[in-house]
């Protein structure tokens, strides 16, 4: 035998041996159920990981759960100074991810063309996850590794013609992931956490050195349960308070990573929640606290209870007021958890209204407001006689100062935090067995406010007191509930119009009304101001006293001194006429600019 072929059959035996011993390494690292990693050089082949976020769900899932929200009536429970609306629904407030559209793949890892309509929430920086990768059937951990969310595209070397399953898990926090094994790919999840879990096929293309994009978008395995405390609805940050949440039986589960099948727990918890577990939604604003629970469990919660006492807030007017300082707010909830869902305990602390002798409608304790930015449409603080251009309205316009289009008529009221809990008075709101005791043209009662000896007292009403003056400045009506509330004053704890006056009506508005200051808003306002309170109701236009199909109705007080009676507060519904006005080719209706006292819809 020559020394070629001696040579070529020691490269045989060579050969025949390094196989023999792969195999056989591979043999013992199964029977160990360590990760096998495949021994083919990946010639510079990687999958390509960047996280996408975390699927929150359609987002016309949760338009229309807002929607019917919005429609269905308001769950209001009254406490001894505040009232709260509460609701269950999925409308979990979150972070959008850079690209908020959560994007679906082919099947060999690109991209797809369409976008599947999902939203995705961001993961923060420093988020750990853990990659396995499982051959094909799902049955072989061919590697595990741990990565942290950094914004920097991480890659997996693999073999090119490959088709494997992947598996993505994360805590959603810094927390190390634990590895598994083939023999055993189950873990035992921790209690409470946001568990996120991704899975998926990819094929590795059969040209070497080719990379593949492998986007991971997380769902929570959990069902996660988000407790909302909201006092956007009392137009304040929240300062402090006192908080607890009960009645929470949670359940942990195990998870097997390859199948993604979850065991729950056959025992509860209950974790604790104060206000330090609350955190603010939006970080420039503490007016909506958001706590996280997260259960493995299905079964229903029943009577969940969020306790608050001496919740201390700040007002947007800089006024500070604390509630539930005798007694706490109970708010309850009954939610069934759903897993992969999530769900909103939301209790919104809004203002207790005032009603009175004659009426069960509920007034807001102030006048509205606009601000624009951030909640914009707001109650006073305090009730007062005051004159600040944000506060006078033209006939169905949602701003100020402004002239509404006529087929656009709208109601400021319905702005109100939460939305759909206030609207505008009508026309019958103001009725003449409890407010006024007539209806006449507006023109005629002006023309007759001079007279101040002729007069009729309005029902269950009395005018301010006064210190040598004839007209006071408000109207008030005999209270019958809302009074007596230690976080507002006297001015606010009574139903008072305060006579702020109106701006009479005008074809052009002033572009820089809302920027005028006090002095200037009272010379436009002229005698009225100190002498009339002027409100508008919500009827739409229509044909009344005369007034052919523009005529609509407000409110107007004022103090009167008959000689039979002495003085005597007067009020009456007061029908005016509405003029069409050419607005840059749009007509919009030319009325007074009155003030707006919302009432509560239910």
């Amino acid at each position: 035998m020559n020394f070629s072929t001696i040579r070529k059959a020691n490269w045989v035996v060579a050969t025949v041996l390094l196989a023999t011993s792969g195999m056989l390494a591979t043999s013992c690292s199964k029977e160990r159920g360590a990760a096998v990693e495949q021994a083919d050089n990946h010639e510079g082949t990687n999958i390509v990981l960047s996280i996408k976020g975390i699927n929150e769900g359609s987002d016309n899932t949760v338009k229309q759960a807002s929607n019917n929200s919005k429609s269905s009536k308001l769950q209001v429970e009254s406490f001894g100074d505040v009232d709260v609306v509460s609701a269950v629904d999925n409308n979990v407030p979150f972070k959008a991810a850079a690209s908020d559209a959560v994007q679906s793949r082919n099947a060999d890892g690109t991209v797809a063309a369409a976008s599947t309509g999902l939203r995705a929430a961001a993961l923060d920086n420093g988020v750990t996850y853990r990659v396995y990768l499982f051959s094909a059937d799902g049955t072989q951990l061919l590697s595990s590794k741990q990565y942290s969310v950094s914004g920097t595209d991480l890659t997996i070397p693999v073999t090119h013609g490959t088709t494997y399953k992947w598996v993505a898990l994360s805590y959603n926090n810094t927390d190390a992931i634990p590895d598994i094994t083939v023999a055993n790919p189950t873990l035992q999840l921790p209690e409470n956490k946001d568990v996120l879990y991704a899975s998926g096929s990819i094929t590795i293309p059969t040209t070497p050195g080719t990379d593949v994009s492998l986007p991971i978008t997380f769902a929570h395995k959990y069902s996660r349960i988000a407790i909302e405390l909201n006092t956007m609805g009392v137009f304040g940050n929240m300062v402090s308070g006192n908080l607890a949440v009960s009645n929470l039986a949670l359940r942990s589960a195990a998870l097997n990573v390859a199948t993604g099948a979850l065991t729950p727990s056959a025992t509860t918890f209950a974790p604790t929640l104060n206000w330090a577990s609350f955190t603010n939604i939006d970080p420039t604003y503490s007016d909506a606290k958001i706590a996280y629970v997260y259960t493995a469990g299905t079964t229903a919660l029943n009577n969940v209870t969020v306790s608050v006492t001496n919740l201390a807030i700040k007002h947007a007017d800089n006024v500070d007021r604390t509630f539930a300082t005798t007694a706490p707010i109970n708010i309850s909830f009954n939610v069934t958890p759903v897993l992969g869902n999530s769900h909103r305990l939301l209790a919104n602390i809004v203002e207790s209204p005032l009603t009175s002798t004659g009426s069960t409608v509920k007034w807001s304790r102030s006048n509205l407001y606009y601000t624009a930015g951030h909640n914009p449409y707001r109650f006073f603080a305090n009730n007062k006689q005051r004159s600040e251009a944000n506060s006078y309205f033209a006939y169905g316009a949602i701003l100020p100062g402004q002239f509404q289009s006529m087929t656009a008529y709208a109601d400021p009221c319905a702005q109100v935090y939460p939305q759909g809990l206030w609207r505008k008075p009508s026309h019958a709101d103001f009725s003449t067995t409890a407010y006024v005791s007539s209806n006449a043209l507006l023109t005629d009662v002006l023309q007759n406010i001079t007279d101040l000896l002729i007069g009729t007292k309005a029902p269950n009403s009395s005018p301010s007191p006064t210190s040598g003056s004839t007209t006071g400045n408000y109207i008030q009506y005999t209270t019958t509930s809302g009074t007596g509330n230690s976080a507002f004053d006297a001015a606010s704890n009574n139903l008072r119009f305060y006579y702020n006056g109106q701006l009479a009506r005008v074809n052009v508005l002033d572009p820089n009304f809302l920027t005028l200051d006090l002095t200037a808003i009272q010379a436009l306002l002229g005698l009225s101001y100190g002498r009339e309170a002027a409100l508008w109701t919500s009827d739409p236009p229509n044909s009344i006293l005369g007034l052919v199909n523009l005529g609509t109705w407000g409110y107007l007080a004022v103090t009167k001194q008959p000689l039979l009676t002495g003085r005597i507060a007067t009020a009456q519904g007061t029908a005016e006429l509405l003029s069409t006005v050419s607005l840059l080719g749009i007509n919009v209706a030319s009325s007074s600019l009155k003030n707006v006292r919302c009432v509560r819809t239910n």
